[in-house]
């Protein structure tokens, strides 16, 4: 039994059981049984079909749907590939020379339907194992691509020059969060130039490569968990003798002159909470992460970052400027322009083997910063592990199909990282900042035309017990080395790092900007599954991919250049709004300053709308009525819902206390607004407020519950950057 997944399907084809009101033959195809059969009907209709902005073929895949997790856990997926009609040559698409299909999943075997089989079949003493046991459970979690692990998928063979389809999609459960990360290549994406493809369950990319690099290349999903548990895979790309040309052979070449060098990082300089006011060792937010004690480290950590040099004697360190203050522990910006080249001199002054490995450039093997043995077993090169005191060389090319896509902003922000062991080496701190940009982009200087200043902005979680120097860290900074163990989830906790270029709590600098002035914010993510970072700025909106924003979603090696123009002063905030970020320090202040007087705010705002909104306590019940549930599952023993919404001894079942916001008829707030045709299905939100631009909004605040509370908006511009707390009527 299978379900489609984004396409009409016909009466009784659809292949998902749920209760939807049919019955007895309607019902045939949503649960085949074992030695039956059914033939499903879709029809492809042209709504199902790209739309104009996308490519020819599009991607989609089918499954079994009875309980899906745990038929798709079992195998029961494919992939479904929808095309412009006239476009297809034989089954493909007929203006690509080579076309791949890749599932990325974290396939969990312990949902499998046949995980008491495989028990069975596998286990040396099936009567020891116990199911419920977490290293059991975590063994079962195969971190594949198409079902292989560690480099062992097949027939990943293209040639230089091919255009080459990848269709790609994400299946899983919160842990399929990827980064699928092609080595020595570029794609175009939605019109966008990346090499790094973000991926979520049930998510379908499709995105169109031109190889130029020949060799043996690593496909790599770049979150942290993933590398470590082996989702990778090795593409070939062969010299098939087509033209070919030896790019940027007499170009520009920018030299750079970095050195790893290890150093102790303070993450809280001031030794303040800036947004507390209190001390990081007794505020109660950063208190875990900051306190020294008998088995904590603190604040302060033995890292290894990239730092720059004047010259190839690595004898004088580069200054930075002020306007690179910010950049904290992230290594030096590197730019360069299409048609140019990059030379890196890299200097290893750490204590065991490092590199660089770059994001977004052209390269060859020799040139490539990254440790892993293809499978033509060649021998591998100094560039992917520089041995401490030694120095090497690295060559990259920015031609032309690496640059700005016609739909990009004018420099595309990338990153440079250490990656002999990338987990280790990130966590380490080796990272560092790179622009590409269009021809005649940049200045003599270096800086962007047309842009009055440049903030680079890495979001991470810094993984301290992942790092190298964890045990120099313990020695130099816990009162008693003795006592730690490792492996305790509080003291693993006290080492996850919640920054923002290595500053958490508001201790990063160098953040200060003009009104008026055109900002480029080049944000970059970095890290493990818990790297999903929404970065929220305050009062002022950005454009991205001809998008209007306040808030930017990053994940582990994907990267977004932000265009603002600030027209609020004042010091506001940025920061992750993902909660556990938030509250764990990742959370900077920026400044806005009225540099000009003619940068006056002159709107005028002739049109205005007033809502009367109260916070109400009210009582919630997430699930009313459970006949749909029980229908649903009822091919479980019991329902998964009833972990949920069971009220026994030590459950609270599925009614709560909650606050919520609701609307009045006016300032009295004695007759609630009922909700208009159409706004039912809001239910437990506020009630939904509209504006026009160039309007002004009114909200009259009203707190009818039993702690303080507030209304932030996202959006729009207040008179305030502070949030006005409104205290309960007493």
């Amino acid at each position: 039994m299978k379900c489609v997944l984004l396409m009409l399907a016909v009466w009784h084809s659809s292949g998902a059981f749920y209760p939807d009101n049919t019955k007895d033959f309607e019902k045939r195809d949503d649960a085949v049984k074992p030695g039956s059969q059914y033939t499903y009907i879709w029809d492809v209709t042209e709504d199902q079909g790209p739309a104009e902005g996308d490519t020819d073929c599009i991607t989609r895949v089918y499954h079994s749907h009875i309980d899906a997790p745990r038929d798709v856990a079992s195998g029961l997926v494919g992939p479904l590939i929808i095309c412009r009609k006239g476009t297809m040559n034989e089954g493909s698409d007929k203006h690509i020379d080579a076309e791949f299909i890749l599932m990325f999943s974290v396939i969990d075997e312990n949902l499998s339907w046949y995980l008491e089989d495989n028990i069975k079949t596998y286990c040396s003493e099936p009567s020891k194992v116990r199911k419920d046991d977490e290293d059991f459970q975590e063994s079962n979690k195969m971190h594949s691509i198409n079902g292989y692990v560690y480099g062992y998928l097949p027939d990943l063979t293209m040639c230089v020059e091919d255009k080459v389809k990848w269709h790609l999609f994400g299946m899983g459960n919160e842990a399929d969060i990827h980064a699928a990360y092609f080595h020595g290549q570029t794609l175009i994406e939605r019109h966008h130039r990346v090499d790094t493809i973000n991926l979520f369950p049930a998510t379908f990319i499709d995105a169109v490569m031109i190889p130029r690099s020949p060799g043996e290349w690593l496909l790599s999903c770049q979150v942290n968990d993933h590398i470590e548990g082996g989702m990778q895979a090795l593409f070939t790309v062969k010299d098939c003798r087509k033209y070919t040309t030896d790019q940027n052979e007499s170009a520009k070449i920018r030299q750079y002159f970095i050195a790893a060098e290890e150093i102790i990082w303070n993450y809280g300089p001031s030794a303040m909470n800036h947004f507390t006011g209190q001390e990081l060792i007794t505020d109660s937010e950063s208190q875990i992460f900051f306190e020294q004690s008998e088995t904590r480290i603190g604040g302060s950590y033995k890292k290894a970052i990239y730092k720059e040099y004047t010259d190839g004697t690595f004898m004088e360190q580069k200054k930075r400027i002020p306007e690179e203050v910010h950049l904290g522990l992230l290594g030096p910006i590197i730019k360069a322009e299409v048609g140019e080249s990059i030379r890196v001199t890299f200097r290893n002054n750490a204590s065991r083997p490092f590199s660089i490995q770059p994001h977004g450039v052209s390269y060859r093997k020799n040139n490539e910063g990254a440790l892993y043995r293809a499978a033509s077993r060649d021998s591998e090169s100094r560039a992917s592990h520089v041995s401490p005191g030694t120095t090497y060389t690295y060559e990259w090319n920015i031609p032309e199909d690496v640059g700005p896509t016609d739909q990009d902003p004018d420099c595309l922000t990338w990153l440079y990282y250490s990656a002999v062991d990338a987990v280790k080496d990130t966590n380490s701190g080796l990272v560092g900042p790179l622009l590409v940009c269009r021809k005649g982009a940049l200045l003599p200087s270096g800086k962007q035309k047309n842009v009055n200043r440049e903030f680079f902005l890495l979001a991470t979680v810094f993984d301290e017990n992942l790092s190298w120097y964890l045990d120099d860290n313990i020695l130099m900074f816990t009162l008693n080395p003795s006592k730690i163990d490792k492996d305790d989830e509080h003291f693993q906790e006290s080492n996850k790092m919640h920054s923002i270029n290595g500053y958490m709590y508001g201790n990063q600098p160098g953040l200060e900007m003009c009104k008026g002035n055109v900002v480029s914010w080049h944000l970059m993510g970095l890290g493990s599954e818990v790297d999903v970072h929404g970065i929220y700025f305050s009062e002022n909106t950005f454009v991205t991919k001809g998008t209007r924003r306040d808030t930017a979603n990053l994940f582990p090696h994907t990267f977004l250049t932000a265009i603002m123009k600030p027209d609020s002063k004042g010091v506001f905030e940025v920061s992750c709004l993902t909660t556990d970020h938030y509250t764990g320090g990742m959370k900077q202040k920026y400044e806005v300053k009225q540099c000009h007087w003619w940068n006056v705010d002159p709107s005028l705002y002739l049109h205005g709308k007033t809502y009367y909104i109260a916070a109400v306590e009210v009582e919630w019940d997430y699930s009313p009525n459970r006949t749909w549930e029980f229908e649903r599952h009822q091919y479980h023993q019991e329902s998964p819902g009833n972990t949920f919404l069971n009220k026994e001894d030590k459950f609270i079942g599925s009614k709560y206390k909650k606050v919520v916001y609701r609307e009045y008829t006016d300032q009295t707030f004695s007759t609630p607004k009922n909700r208009a045709e159409g706004e039912h299905h809001l239910e437990i939100q506020g009630p939904l407020l509209m504006s026009n631009t160039g309007d002004r909004i009114t909200i009259v605040f009203k707190n009818l519950a039993s702690r303080p509370y507030s209304i932030h908006a996202h959006g729009v511009k207040t008179d305030s950057s502070v949030v006005a707390v409104t205290n309960p009527v007493w």
